[in-house]
């Protein structure tokens, strides 16, 4: 072999084991979970670090929704707020959340009956409940100003957390007060749904429906997962009991 060829394939040897090297000493990429809550943490993770996957929504994988149907993993009671796109901030795709939509994440029959359908014929285990931070809804019911059309009948439904925070602690004041009025309203709301639908309830009962709460911020993307009352808790919200998820 002549000395040109020789130095040559000793550099590409080199390199080859270099590069070998380099991706033995990398950090693995963490293992993407499989449990419904697990999911939605690990795609938030990737959301709030601006590092989104989002799964296929090609033709192909439209056409398989719609001949096989739907099978979402987790039913999301979120605000209507424009700002607050549960599919971006979990980074899941078309068919993987059974989203439920309302200022306030309130409960009305409709929205019930909603939650209801995912979870007796749609097998869905889990019942995510999405506040945030800095919530409209929460504002207006706070400002005890009058308000026009329907939004009394709105916020009315988040009233009583507010009188049980003022009786309870009345030394919170302007954002310590809403920022504590959003996390028990997330709690209050799953209280709800369990306790006026007999559907839900006896899913939740025998472990079919689990529940899970969380506080998503709006400048940091990061949704805190909340600790639930022991009514409410299960196996597959038990990870949200460590607090904020590590970003």
């Amino acid at each position: 072999m002549k000395p040109m060829i020789k130095i040559l394939a000793v550099g590409f040897l080199a390199a080859g084991v270099g590069v070998m090297a380099g991706r033995m000493l990398a950090p693995k990429p963490d293992p993407i979970p499989t449990d419904p809550l697990g999911k939605l943490q690990y795609g938030n993770k990737l959301f709030a670090n601006g590092k989104l996957a989002l799964p296929p929504v090609d033709e192909m994988t439209r056409y398989q929704l719609q001949t096989e149907g739907q099978k979402p993993f987790a039913v999301v009671v979120s605000c209507s707020d424009s700002r607050v796109p549960p599919e971006l901030i979990f980074n899941q795709g078309l068919g993987d959340l059974f989203v439920v939509r309302a200022a306030g994440h309130v409960i009305s029959v409709e929205t019930l009956a909603s939650i209801e359908y995912a979870v007796e014929h749609l097998k869905t285990p889990l019942i995510v409940v999405l506040g945030h931070s800095h919530c409209s809804a929460v504002q207006a019911t706070l400002s005890d100003k009058p308000s026009a059309g329907h939004l009394p009948q709105l916020t009315a439904h988040i009233e009583p957390v507010v009188q049980r925070l003022r009786e309870t602690h009345p030394h919170l004041k302007g954002d310590a007060l809403l920022e504590r009025v959003i996390r028990e309203h997330v709690i209050h709301t799953i209280q709800t749904i369990r306790k006026r639908s007999a559907i839900v309830r006896e899913l939740h009962a025998v472990g079919k429906v689990q529940f899970a709460g969380g506080v998503y911020d709006l400048r940091t993307g990061v949704v805190e997962w909340l600790k639930l009352p022991p009514e409410l808790d299960g196996e597959l919200s038990t990870t949200a009991h460590r607090g904020k998820v590590s970003h």
